[in-house]
């Protein structure tokens, strides 16, 4: 056995990084097809894929070859990069890991069997109410045969064999641990997303050649993000501060302090981070201060200086030359008004995350400041939410995620934001509508918080959607593209047609209920005139209660029933 076989290299974990990366980003679609629920919106596979390649560029950004630096890289860049509860998930896995291997040049079996404890320990304490059978379990399986085999195995090569199939043993049992996984016959998703990323870095320890990242190029972000300001055009505007600059800046940075020497250069300044590292965002008109003063702070990395105004210019003139009917979205996040200026000391403001542009117009009209475009399939980053937050020309502001997948990481772009925020627990698009309905700027945060929570939390909600698969879900025989029809998620009827499963979820909804309003948006699937005969069908059938009917414009969901 080769010396060089005892010891993890810097260059040997950056290809490891780099294959996870690949491996998830290759094998995401089954991943999300993992869903316990039939339905056509499981996307953990593909926020794992996305949330692991903001680390593995951040790791490529990094000319460190020390297995600390750049685990701290993966740590940073998994933490701003974060998309749904299971890529929060996986962020706490890279911290903890990372807090291992600070300090660290290479890493032995005992001391990488430490950096997957701790990364499993993290990753639980991150979770209010941790549920065996699922990511978490494989982690930790995954981290007590590694520390086990550490005792008796020294070839980083061969540990790491056996801590894969310690991996691939969790996952298989996750169906036994979990009756919603038997009942589907599938492994939990987060899960599989763990044991790909294990045999990604087992395949990487074996190859001495580094793989390239998959899908990006030199200068390339990794994907499109997917929080965008709701806009139905782009007006040529006068802006004060021309350029948008982007930089990270590591070492022992004192965040305060750093914030108020940049405050007198722009506005829409964002400084986060950890005791290791910050993000810088300030719109300027003087980026070479703005460099001058981080550099006296710690080592900067990823300087990106944009002009706003030539962007604006470019993106009014595209506006221009589309049909005012279609909406457009755009490439940075900026005010709704005009006037943010003059209303930046205004007390309370919001965010809402939203899909479907009759959606994102309710919630304008609402009075939410920042309308970010996600939810089902397409949940915003961490990073992301946090600069939604800073757009808001208020002191507080309230967060409407409007997906249980989204809420995780809204609640960690809460604590890394300048202001105070407030999340409010919304589970979906209808429940986010209830709670902004409430919404009253004159009371305090606290007591305006506990309103909107009990108003979404009092609707009864339902949706429609169709079966990706044959299989039997909460006692109910699906087959593979079935109507279904679910309420608060879960499935209580299933039908070839429509318009009948639509109805029959509708009579489950309303059985044993006094109800005074039923409201039911049509998504972007369903013609206008089909939506209002169901309309009429349904208020002959039940009289009693007032019935409203919405272009919510959602994918996937052919309906979406508020019950009042």
């Amino acid at each position: 056995m080769g010396l060089e076989r005892q010891y993890l290299t810097g260059g040997m974990f950056r290809r490891m990084i780099y294959a996870a990366a690949n491996r998830l980003e290759q094998e995401k679609k089954e991943i999300d097809f993992l869903n316990v629920y039939p339905v056509p919106d499981g996307d953990t596979g593909t926020n794992m894929a996305l949330t692991f390649m903001a680390a593995a560029q951040e790791v490529g950004d990094s000319v460190s070859e020390s297995v600390g630096e750049l685990a701290q890289a993966a740590a940073k860049g998994s933490l701003m990069g974060a998309r749904g509860n299971s890529g929060v998930i996986l962020s706490q896995l890279f911290r903890g890991f990372a807090e291992v291997m600070e300090g660290k040049h290479t890493a032995t079996v005992h001391d990488f069997g430490k950096g997957l404890q701790e990364a499993a320990a993290m990753a639980y304490k991150a979770v209010m109410r941790p549920v065996e059978g699922t990511m978490l379990t494989v982690s930790r399986v995954a981290a007590e045969a590694g520390r086990n085999l550490a005792k008796r195995e020294p070839d980083i090569i061969v540990w790491f064999g056996g801590v894969l199939e310690a991996a691939e043993k969790a996952l298989a049992e996750t169906k036994t641990m979990l009756p919603a996984l038997a009942a589907a016959d599938v492994v939990d998703a987060g899960g599989q997303g763990v044991v790909t990323i294990f045999a990604g870095m087992y395949s990487a320890l074996s190859d001495s050649d580094v793989p390239e990242l998959a899908g990006v190029s030199s200068g390339q972000q990794v994907s499109e993000p997917v929080g965008r300001i709701s806009k139905t055009a782009i007006a040529e505007v006068d802006i004060e501060f021309r350029y948008c600059t982007e930089l990270l800046v590591t070492g022992e940075v004192p965040l305060e302090k750093l914030k108020l020497a940049l405050e007198p250069l722009g506005d829409s300044l964002l400084v986060v981070g950890d005791a290791n590292a910050c993000k810088i965002h300030v719109h300027t008109n003087n980026p070479g201060q703005v460099l001058e003063i981080c550099g006296a702070y710690g080592e900067m990395s990823g300087i990106d200086i944009d002009n706003m105004a030539e962007q604006n210019y470019a993106a009014s003139m595209q506006s221009n030359n589309v049909n005012n009917n279609t909406f457009e979205e755009t490439p940075q996040i900026a005010a709704n008004n005009a006037d943010a200026e003059a209303q930046a000391n205004r007390k309370l403001g919001m965010v809402a995350v939203s899909l479907g542009e009759g959606f994102k117009a309710i919630f304008q009209g609402l009075g939410v400041d920042v309308v970010l475009n996600g939810g089902q399939t397409m949940n915003p980053s961490t990073e992301e939410l946090v600069e939604a937050i800073e757009q808001v020309p208020a002191e507080s502001v309230i967060i409407l995620p409007n997906n249980k997948n989204v809420l995780f990481a809204a609640e960690q772009a809460a604590q890394m934001a300048n202001k105070e925020v407030k999340v409010i627990p919304t589970h979906d698009l209808t429940a986010g509508i209830a709670a902004a309905t409430v919404y009253d700027e004159r009371l305090e945060l606290d007591l305006l918080a506990e309103r909107m929570q009990e108003a979404g939390d009092a609707l009864v909600s339902g949706a429609v959607t169709y079966s990706v698969r044959n299989t039997t879900t909460d006692g109910v025989r699906i087959n593979q593209e079935d109507f279904i029809g679910l309420k608060q998620g879960r499935v209580v009827v299933a039908g070839g047609e429509l318009i009948e499963t639509t109805k029959g979820l509708i009579r489950k909804l309303l059985k044993k209920n006094k109800v005074d309003l039923v409201s039911l948006f049509y998504g972007k699937d369903v013609i206008k005139a089909a939506a209002k005969d169901l309309l009429q069908q349904l208020r002959a059938e039940f009289p009693e209660p007032e019935w409203e009917l919405y272009e919510g414009g959602q994918p996937l969901y052919y309906y979406l029933v508020a019950i009042e």
